[in-house]
């Protein structure tokens, strides 16, 4: 508000100044004219004045007439006396000398020397005679009228002559009024002439001020006007303006504050539009390779969608992931594995072809949207295979990051769709699941959607959703499978999980522990486990026949790889009151072996506390001598894949001794599962393993069942 007041000031000041001028100007020659207007009003009331004096002198020289005429018929009728007469006489002489001095102040005026072509003193003559005559009358008017009658007659003469007199001085100011008023006409008419040039001249100048003025202001209202249509109008993320950067950079004023806020408005703009890009690109681009994530990819779909239902097309998605790049990661860093994803981006980028759309879905995973395709589908098979030889072919050749040439393949599952779709989200799911397929099947394969992998897929995750609301409802349970020494004696059991499914039964180990080791239940399942193993160790402990009875308890290698999962051993054997010698924990070789420097630290840690350790299924895998003799372990497990076997198959049979024969000499107890026969159990004792488990002796069974045979 206040910076418009100033404007329309800066616009208004100028013309003020003209206008103020033009009044004064104006003033000026009206003033003249008045001025002159007021000589010529004084002159002429002058005139005026001995107009009225000459009337009046007129008026008066009348009334002495009068009464001379009254005298003379008095006296010619005898009706006045001589005193009569006489006072007559006195008092026409008194008025006639009070008209000499008048007469001598009105031939003093200027109009009546104008008038009197012979002199002012020719008309004082004229008077005084006319007084002489008037006097002579009234002297004998009593002694002789006709001498007085001549006098009189005489009188009158000179009456008659003041009386042309008196009307050549009234023509004289008639003449002289309209001389005046020609002139006061002219000069008004010079002043009006000149105040209208005057006026115009200035008018000239204000309009050539003006329009100079306005050309310029105009231009830069026109700028500012211009400059707000293009903040309104443009789109772009920098908004120029050179002309109002010129004129707040170059000027002051009003125009220059006005030009300030105009940038300092469109460097708002222009900082909202970057923040909003921004924003756009963190919602829809990956930060790294600047390619459509997800989330616009699902977008792109909806596009490919309605040109599909338009073209009565299909469309196709491909999704690749890098063999190996954790490997790379771990490496060369992730500074490495980030500029590789770069290169990969650039090269597929060159494969996609026009009007697809290839983005980063995280990690090392890619993905390329095709469509629309052919309308035929083995035709557009054809195309979604086409573009994934595609990928492998820009693939095959070295990466050169940090002068260090890196080689990658990649797995790739491929999905077809068309305009028929009950879900936006299954085509990249079919895509992912294919690829997981050709992952599992080796590096640098191509595997398209299959519906029975998909359904297997689809049961694994309701799987995994039922088996964690089985954690919180508790339909778990242990099965326990008795372990026996020398004359099939009673040694203890391992237990076993069994999940009681409401509507499945009873769901094998093998059908759940993988899910739960790759979504991460396996921590509270084992907890679990632990610390119901433990409860059921206390109260065989409070039984004299099942007082020397352990348990065996498996540990998956997640749950052993806890930061703190001895003290989680620790807590459960407290919290239960369990004896911690009669606890076995079971562990794998690829748990033991993964981290041998941190196992060894655990493992000691809890044979402080008592526990005791088996390593499970051993011989499956890859121990080294050298690291097994520095472990703390209480037993070997004999895996039952060599003791089914060990009766016809030599092999098995020399493996199992070579078994018995080192986990003796560093000495350690033998266990062998899976023993299902006494020949077995013969041959194994022949060669030294003294603790046996198998079917022979008795399945996994719940503990009401195991407590019948423990009575």
């Amino acid at each position: 508000m206040k910076a418009g007041r100033s404007l329309q000031l800066l616009l208004l000041l100028p013309v003020s100044v003209v206008l103020l001028v033009a009044l004064l100007v104006n003033y000026g020659a009206l003033s003249s004219v008045r001025e002159q207007f007021d000589l010529s009003t004084g002159a002429q009331d002058s005139d005026l004045v001995v107009i009225e004096e000459a009337a009046r002198f007129s008026r008066d020289m009348g009334l002495i007439q009068r009464q001379m005429a009254i005298a003379f018929d008095g006296a010619r009728t005898e009706m006045l006396d001589e005193l009569q007469l006489y006072r007559m006489h006195t008092r026409i002489v008194e008025e006639l000398d009070a008209l000499g001095e008048r007469v001598r102040h009105l031939a003093e005026s200027g109009l009546v020397i104008d008038a009197n072509h012979d002199s002012a003193r020719r008309l004082m003559a004229s008077i005084g005679e006319y007084r002489g005559f008037i006097a002579m009358t009234t002297d004998v008017l009593a002694v002789n009228p006709a001498v007085a009658a001549d006098f009189l007659e005489q009188a009158q003469a000179q009456h008659r002559e003041f009386s042309i007199f008196s009307s050549q001085i009234v023509s004289l100011l008639a003449e002289r009024a309209r001389d005046r008023n020609a002139a006061q006409t002219a000069r008004f008419e010079g002043a009006f002439r000149g105040a209208l040039l005057s006026g115009l001249i200035l008018m000239i100048g204000l309009f050539v001020v003006a329009s100079l003025l306005g050309r310029r202001t105009g231009a830069r209202m026109v700028d500012i006007a211009d400059a707000l249509s293009t903040l309104a109008r443009s789109a772009e993320a920098r908004i120029p303006l050179p002309r109002i950067e010129a004129m707040y950079a170059g000027g002051q004023g009003e125009f220059a504050r006005i030009a300030g806020t105009l940038l300092s408005f469109r460097n708002a703009i222009e900082r909202q539009r970057s923040a909003e890009e921004q924003a756009f690109q963190l919602a829809f681009y990956d930060p790294l390779t600047r390619l459509p994530n997800r989330r616009l990819l699902r977008e792109r779909m909806r596009s490919v969608l309605l040109a599909c239902e338009q073209l009565s097309g299909h469309a196709g998605i491909v999704v690749l992931d890098l063999d190996g790049f954790k490997r790379i990661n771990d490496a060369y860093g992730h500074g490495v594995g980030d500029k590789l994803l770069v290169e990969v981006a650039a090269r597929l980028a060159q494969v996609v072809g026009e009007g697809n759309t290839l983005a980063h879905l995280g990690g090392d995973e890619f993905a390329i949207l095709l469509g629309p395709l052919s309308m035929d589908a083995g035709t557009a098979v054809g195309e979604v295979e086409s573009c994934a030889e595609r990928v492998s072919a820009a693939l095959e050749q070295a990466f050169e990051i940090d002068g260090v040439p890196l080689y990658v393949t990649a797995s790739i599952g491929g999905s077809l769709f068309g305009a028929v779709l009950a879900n936006l989200d299954d085509p990249l799911k079919h895509a992912e699941n294919a690829m997981y397929q050709a992952k599992s099947e080796g590096r640098g394969n191509l595997r398209f959607f299959d519906p029975v992998i998909q359904a297997q897929l689809e049961e694994r995750v309701t799987l995994e959703s039922e088996l964690s609301s089985a954690i919180e409802r508790d339909p778990l349970e242990l099965f326990y499978q008795v372990q026996v020494g020398e004359h099939d004696r009673l040694q203890g059991v391992e237990a076993l999980l069994r999940w009681r499914h409401p509507l499945r039964g009873l769901v094998p180990p093998a059908a759940f522990i993988g899910l739960a080791e790759e979504s991460g239940l396996i921590l509270p399942i084992g907890h679990w486990v632990l610390e119901t193993a433990c409860a059921q160790l206390l109260a065989w402990a409070r039984d004299a026949r099942t007082a020397q009875l352990s348990i065996a308890v498996n540990v998956s290698a997640r749950q052993f790889r806890q930061d703190d999962f001895v003290q989680q051993v620790r807590a459960v054997l407290e919290r239960t009151g369990a004896p911690p010698r009669r606890l076995k924990l079971e562990l794998t070789e690829s748990t033991v072996l993964e981290d041998i420097e941190a196992t060894i630290v655990k493992m000691k840690a809890l044979r402080a506390l008592g526990v005791r350790f088996s390593m499970d299924d051993f011989g499956t895998g890859y121990s080294s001598l050298q690291y097994l003799k520095r472990l703390p372990l209480d037993q070997l497990k004999i895996d039952q894949a060599f003791v089914r076997d060990i009766i016809d198959d030599p092999d098995d049979a020399v493996i199992v001794q070579a078994i018995i024969a080192m986990s003796h000499a560093l000495g350690l107890e033998v266990i062998a599962e899976g023993v299902e026969t006494r020949d077995q159990q013969q041959l194994l004792g022949q060669q030294g393993c003294r603790f046996l488990q198998g079917y022979l002796f008795g399945k996994p069974v719940p503990l009401d069942e195991l407590a019948l045979r423990l009575r």
